[in-house]
């Protein structure tokens, strides 16, 4: 029986002039970069089509470039020290989906974790284009559940902060006006901060809105007026298109919750069929897009 590991899901944000076919061409040519005596580059890439979609699959390779290897010589009966090159210490299977700017990767603790995937595929893309007018970022996708039961343990929310993206090809019906403003003034991206005054908490919905997305509640997806805009930049990031930060309190205590430690998973094999890992991943995608009542953008 094959092994299983948990896979996270995360939005791929192309930044400046990368597309969606420089992307796909990094994943099957990628640069070789460096940390901290450490390489890492992307192995085993390639590019499939599934009723007219395309999508990727690939290795995050951790390596060393060169090391020593304990062998035994027969001869003597000892164990030697043998020169060794390009010796692979983990290696993370990722697919990668652009009709969701989504993708789901392997979380391997101690080697390739969440936070250190997201760095380093990032930064390989980034460089095979010499980060000529180029980037990208990964934000994870929230778990909503997960959100939802943290936000409802606050007695009061006294800060939100956010940085977001704009979404492609993915939206939100409750942060449309959001959406929307991004577009209309062609920013790459927008960071807003709300501190409540006087110790007072702020007059926020939050929780309620978290709260009727995780339960998928239709009620409130259409609201009459737009959200605010601290509410509406939260409820983006946890959709993946940032990252998002609340502060509230229980009782005398502060609390922190971001978005990013709420990210939705799925346990997979950890020496996936690529087309399984696809077929495994495109289901929760679209279960998250029904879920969320997201729309592509035809504009």
């Amino acid at each position: 029986m094959r092994t299983r590991g948990i896979y996270y899901l995360g939005r791929v944000i192309k930044m400046g002039i990368l597309t969606e076919d420089m992307a796909f061409e990094a994943l099957l040519n990628p640069a070789t970069i460096f940390w901290r005596g450490n390489a890492w580059t992307i192995i085993n890439a390639s590019v499939h089509e599934y009723n007219n979609l395309k999508y990727a699959y690939g290795k995050l390779c951790k390596f060393v470039p060169e090391t020593e290897v304990d062998v035994i010589d027969l001869m003597k009966k000892a164990v030697i020290k043998h020169p060794e090159r390009n010796v692979i210490l983990a290696s993370s299977p990722f697919v990668y989906i652009p009709e969701h700017s989504a993708i789901a990767f392997l979380h391997i603790w101690n080697h390739i974790e969440a936070h250190v995937f997201i760095r380093r595929f990032c930064s390989i893309i980034t460089e095979t284009h010499q980060g000529f007018f180029v980037d990208c970022k990964i934000e994870p996708i929230a778990d909503m559940r997960t959100f939802a039961i943290k936000l409802s343990k606050i007695e009061g929310i006294y800060n939100i902060s956010a940085k977001v993206f704009p979404p492609n090809p993915l939206f939100g019906p409750l942060w449309r006006s959001l959406k929307d403003y991004l577009r209309d003034r062609n920013a790459e991206s927008l960071k807003i901060q709300e501190d409540s005054s006087h110790g007072e908490p702020l007059k926020t919905m939050l929780p309620e809105y978290v709260q009727s997305v995780a339960e998928g509640t239709e009620l409130k997806y259409s609201p009459k007026e737009p959200l605010p805009i601290g509410d509406a930049a939260i409820l983006m990031a946890a959709d993946g298109y940032g990252t998002g930060l609340v502060k509230g309190r229980v009782g005398s205590e502060l609390v922190v919750i971001r978005t990013s430690e709420t990210i939705r998973n799925f346990s997979f094999e950890k020496d996936p069929n690529p087309e399984k890992l696809y077929d495994e991943a495109i289901s929760i995608l679209e279960k998250i897009k029904r879920d969320r009542h997201m729309e592509h953008d035809k504009k």
